[in-house]
């Protein structure tokens, strides 16, 4: 019998959810004009945003896995520290997303793109993470926020 806290996703809907979810996200980033163009045509420019933010979402994704179903349950049950345990663990999982991310946008372009700082990323990302948790609270599944899931 397996453990009920485990995440246990079917891949097909990762994927299916994924992509929705990356192209949703990839759209406004692309209305509001984060990424600049720098000469590319609409069209790549777009598919360079899909690309990054599909990375960052698609590995997120198997990081947060990762917590959920392995770390988790080698950690001290302490709900505090878990909490700021995991919050750290954001932080650092987002070094390995935005270089990838960084490496997918020099696919993109003839001269090597600088999206800033990792370190940055790293905040930015725990929102990302605070929000997509706030998400799956308002819609009552488990999250960040009912028990450091």
């Amino acid at each position: 019998m397996g453990n009920s806290e485990k995440n246990t996703e079917s891949f097909v809907h990762t994927v299916i959810r994924t992509i929705i979810t990356t192209t949703i996200i990839a759209a406004i980033l692309y209305w509001v004009h984060v990424f600049p163009s720098g000469g590319k045509s609409k069209l790549v420019l777009f598919e360079m945003i899909w690309f990054v933010v599909f990375c960052i979402v698609f590995g997120g994704h198997w990081l947060e896995l990762l917590f959920i179903n392995h770390i988790k349950f080698s950690l001290p049950k302490n709900i505090l520290s878990l909490y700021v345990i995991r919050v750290v663990y954001w932080f650092l999982c987002a070094a390995p997303l935005f270089f990838a991310a960084n490496l997918i946008a020099d696919l993109f372009s003839a001269r090597t793109v600088q999206m800033g700082r990792w370190w940055m990323f790293g905040f930015f990302y725990i929102g990302i993470q605070l929000l997509m948790h706030a998400i799956m609270q308002v819609r009552f599944k488990k999250s960040f926020y009912n028990g450091v899931y």
